[in-house]
């Protein structure tokens, strides 16, 4: 008898969700608003839920669904585990056999191990480090938020791009091309007159110059340069911190986020790094894919899992 799945990968922003069956086969694939429960209220979580569930499962509707697993944002913490699980048990639309609710970064682990043990490093917006030792057991190193945390994130390149140029502004320190460009990326007359902008609005804000910092490193901007080293160093201690944990070599080490796509930053976060880096071929919510069907060893199914999200 075929078994049915739900799996979900879900952020702050958006949600990612399949249901597919353990022929490998992909029924439908939606993605939705934000199910993060660090977020939002539980009306909201039944609304987003509701919404994302109706799409999916409105191509077929099968009579059950073996497991629903959920990789969601800030899931690691037991109460907003617990109000997930709750939700999901509400708004599934069929009767459901099991609901694991877990951390996203587990299924961006999973997305490039196969649900083998090893660390993700995610480096975008913020930046965390999680790991998942041989004997089951797991540990987070960073991802404190903006305020406290995330170094070498995008976040953290955007503040400081913008420390060096205030700095400039100042006269603490030269004037190089990278002014310019965050003046024009704001479209002010005056390089103070980001203050309100950059006060005014959410971290994003802030993250969104990451991709102007690294064009600027790669052209040669010194002031850029200092900016994504010491980002890079950043990144360079959460993975030797993770790797710390394990007794064997070898260890698979996931780079997941868009700060790893920029060739020069990568090279640099990973110098003297002895480990298997993998950047993910696949999305997250294969690893949620993974964590529902518990079929790590199956290779022929994973592989038809990859092959139906191509």
């Amino acid at each position: 008898m075929t078994k049915y799945f739900v799996a979900m990968d879900g952020g702050g922003t958006k949600t990612d969700a399949v249901l597919f069956d353990d022929t490998g086969r992909l029924i439908h694939r939606v993605v939705g608003q934000s199910s993060s429960p660090s977020a939002l209220d539980d009306e909201q979580l039944r609304r987003h839920l509701t919404d994302i569930f109706t799409k999916l499962f409105s191509k077929e509707k099968p009579p059950s669904v073996a497991c629903c697993f959920a990789g969601v944002s800030g899931c690691d913490h037991p109460l907003l585990r617990e109000r997930l699980t709750k939700v999901l048990m509400e708004t599934l639309p069929v009767p459901t056999e099991a609901i694991q609710v877990d951390n996203d970064a587990i299924t961006a682990l999973w997305s490039g191990t196969d649900g083998s043990p090893g660390v993700v490093v995610i480096a975008g917006t913020g930046s965390i480090a999680y790991g998942c030792l041989p004997d089951g057991s797991r540990f987070r190193i960073g991802g404190w938020g903006h305020l406290v945390g995330d170094d070498g994130s995008g976040y953290f390149i955007g503040k400081e791009a913008v420390r060096a140029v205030l700095r400039a502004h100042d006269g603490l320190e030269p004037r190089t091309p990278l002014y310019d460009k965050i003046q024009a990326h704001f479209k002010v007359a005056a390089m103070p007159d980001i203050i309100p902008m950059i006060y005014g609005t959410t971290k994003t804000t802030l993250a969104n110059l990451a991709p102007l910092v690294i064009d600027a490193a790669e052209a040669g901007d010194t002031a850029a340069i200092l900016v994504l080293e010491n980002s890079a160093r950043h990144l360079n201690e959460l993975i030797r911190a993770a790797l710390s944990r394990f007794d064997e070599p070898d260890v698979p080490v996931v780079l997941a986020g868009g700060l790893w796509k920029a060739k020069w930053l990568r090279e640099k976060a990973t110098e003297g790094i002895h480990a298997r880096l993998i950047r993910p071929e696949y999305p997250p919510v294969y690893g949620a894919m993974v964590g529902a069907v518990s079929e790590r060893g199956n290779a022929t199914l994973l592989t038809k899992l990859k092959a139906a999200l191509d």
